[in-house]
Parts: C-alpha cells; structure tokens; sequence
C-alpha cells in the first residue's frame, strides 16, 4: 500500500482551542471541515492524547482558528510540538477570549470561530467533535495555509498525535 497517496488530500491549517476552569491550550489541527450551512457546523478530528481534549470534553466548546500563509513555522510549532499542560502557548500570542471563555488565537488568523459541541464520534484514537458556529469573524484577506504549504514551503513536520501522521 502506497501511504504517499494520503499526501494528495487537501487540508488547511488551524488552531483548535479550549478552556475550563481557569486552564486553556491549544493545538494545531489540518482535520476540520464545515459539514452543514444551516446551522453552520465543523467537524475537527482531535486526539485524546492530547490536553486540548480534555478542555474540550469539559467545556463543551471549542474554537478554530484559520491561520494564514504569513505565519512562521515557530509559530505554528508552539501549538503543535508542546503539550499545554506543562508550556503556556498563550504567551506572547495575541488571542481573544469569546463570550463562552473559549479563546481564539487571532495572531496570523485569517478567521475564528466559535463553537459548542452539538454531537462527537468516538473513531478510534481520535474523537471527532461536531460543533454548531456560536460566532465568527473575519480578520483579514489573507490566504489560508494549507497543509501542502506548511509542509514544501515552510519546512513543517507532522505532530505523532496528528490524524495525518505517518509513521516511516
């Protein structure tokens, strides 16, 4: 079986983040897709190795952030190479915190969104998480990173809790 096939999928890359009880995190994602226009929903595949998960299980919200093509690969690595549980990836980062206490990071976010859990299945190593848009925002015109760019033209590895990730 041929695995680089899979590299031929389209993906972006976002920032999904929770809180609760005083702690948030976040991590980088590529598995999101907007499932229904009315309501308008996401779905986001979300490991339950990793902290954010948890946030999210208790909250029962979440955010995504659609980050864009100008956004350095340390940037992006600060979300996906660090558990949140022992590295604050909120510092030095510019983020919002909507109405549900769920942030959004909007440094070199093209839009966010906010979302409350309407559904989730459970697919194994992964939970994928359905969620109604609570609100949204447009911040620039910039053109999203897909995860084609992030890999040729920024340089970018695959996180071992990704849904994409490979092992060679």
């Amino acid at each position: 079986m041929d695995l680089t096939a899979l590299e031929k999928i389209q993906y972006g890359v976002y920032l999904i983040a929770a809180a609760f009880d005083g702690k948030k995190s976040a991590f980088a994602a590529n598995s999101i897709v907007q499932v229904s226009a009315q309501p308008v929903k996401f779905a986001v595949s979300v490991s339950k190795q990793n902290w954010t998960y948890e946030l999210i299980e208790k909250s029962g919200c979440f955010s995504i952030s659609a980050i864009t093509m100008s956004a350095p690969f340390e940037f992006i690595g600060k979300f996906g190479f660090h558990t949140g549980k022992t590295f604050d990836k909120f510092a030095n980062t510019e983020y919002k915190t909507f109405e549900s206490g769920v942030p959004a990071v909007t440094q070199y976010a093209g839009a966010i969104f906010e979302l409350k859990i309407s559904g989730k299945i459970d697919v194994g190593d992964h939970t994928v998480f359905i969620g109604d848009v609570l609100n949204m925002e447009r911040l620039s015109q910039e053109t999203t990173m897909t995860y084609e760019y992030y890999h040729k033209i920024k340089g970018g590895l695959t996180a071992k809790n990704a849904p994409t990730y490979i092992k060679r």
